[in-house]
């Protein structure tokens, strides 16, 4: 195991960096110009091309990613019952492998790319182990993660010679990621996500890569159904509920990762509401956050991010263990 004393006073600088987590502000890009992309010599390497340096896609890994080790909330997380004291917490990818594989639908008029990313990294916590200790240990953890999303392409053209240009990306799948083989006792799932406005307006996720958002405002083919990306106003008030299934006994931790601008991001604490034991080793746990936009206009990425308690509250290094969704929402 590795661990490192830092002095507290270390601490204040850490959380004047703030952390990585980038909105979009602007749409996702497609086909254009009078020369494919480097490398691309057919319509399969331009559909992978497209949906690899998709704004979301790449936005992905921002959104999940630390660029230092910060509070939760910008604060302490409090005492609590468990074997060490988090202060500061930080996931950190240091390799991102993506694999694209193209899928033609619908009589050649849609295809579908899913995209897949193997992520290793370094989750990183500053602990205490009593709560009067004047300086804090730092824990890592080695975490090798995997996410899955899917980007839908309409075709524009048959151009054999510009056939870069015959496809354009209209939607994108949420973000689906998770812990690749978690210890048994630290398996958590997000199950289910909704959005709630303040008009009663309610966004309910359950199968994220299989729930396309529209936002290239380009008509999709029948029957596919497609919502629009959500739409708010800047400082309007909306409610994140998450549901989670989890092995673990002890309650897991869920935050809400979302955009400021490009150099001010946000991690909040969803409090949990519900529990029910299953029964069969698992609980069912409900977690609620109300929050405010507070930031600028443009299309941004938010993401619920639930880790099993184990993975903050010990400093066995195999303790890690995380479940998370992202889906892209537009500010007005």
């Amino acid at each position: 195991m590795r661990k490192t004393t830092v002095p507290v006073l270390v601490l204040s600088m850490l959380s004047m960096v703030g952390m990585l987590f980038t909105g979009c502000t602007q749409d996702t890009s497609g086909p254009s110009g009078d020369a494919p992309p480097p490398g691309v010599t057919n319509e399969e390497g331009a559909l992978k091309f497209y949906a690899l340096t998709d704004p979301f896609v790449v936005n992905e890994d921002r959104t999940f990613a630390d660029e230092s080790i910060e509070p939760t909330d910008y604060g302490t997380f409090g005492k609590i019952a468990a074997d060490v004291i988090p202060v500061h917490w930080g996931r950190f990818p240091e390799s991102v492998t993506a694999t694209a594989t193209v899928s033609i639908q619908d009589g050649d008029s849609t295809a579908i790319v899913n995209v897949v990313k193997d992520i290793v990294g370094t989750f990183r916590v500053l602990v205490k182990y009593n709560e009067n200790d004047t300086a804090l240990v730092l824990i890592e953890k080695p975490f090798v993660d995997q996410s899955v999303r899917n980007i839908m392409f309409k075709r524009v053209g048959d151009d054999s010679v510009r056939f870069w240009r015959n496809w354009e990306p209209v939607a994108t799948s949420l973000v689906d990621g998770g812990t690749v083989a978690p210890p048994a006792d630290q398996t958590v799932n997000l199950t289910e996500i909704q959005f709630v406005r303040p008009t009663g307006v309610t966004v309910t996720i359950s199968d994220p890569t299989n729930f396309y958002l529209h936002y290239r405002w380009k008509d999709i083919p029948a029957p596919i159904v497609v919502e629009d990306v959500p739409e708010l106003s800047a400082n309007e008030p909306f409610t994140v509920r998450a549901t989670v299934v989890s092995a673990s006994p002890d309650t897991d931790v869920a935050v809400l990762r979302y955009g400021f601008s490009d150099i001010s991001r946000r991690r909040m604490t969803i409090p949990l509401i519900s529990q029910t034991d299953n029964g069969d080793g698992t609980f069912t746990r409900v977690f609620e956050l109300a929050t405010d936009i507070r930031h600028e206009p443009g299309l941004f990425h938010a993401g619920v991010m639930v880790v099993s308690k184990k993975t903050l509250y010990t400093d066995d290094v195999v303790n890690y263990s995380s479940s998370w969704w992202g889906i892209p929402y537009r500010v007005l």
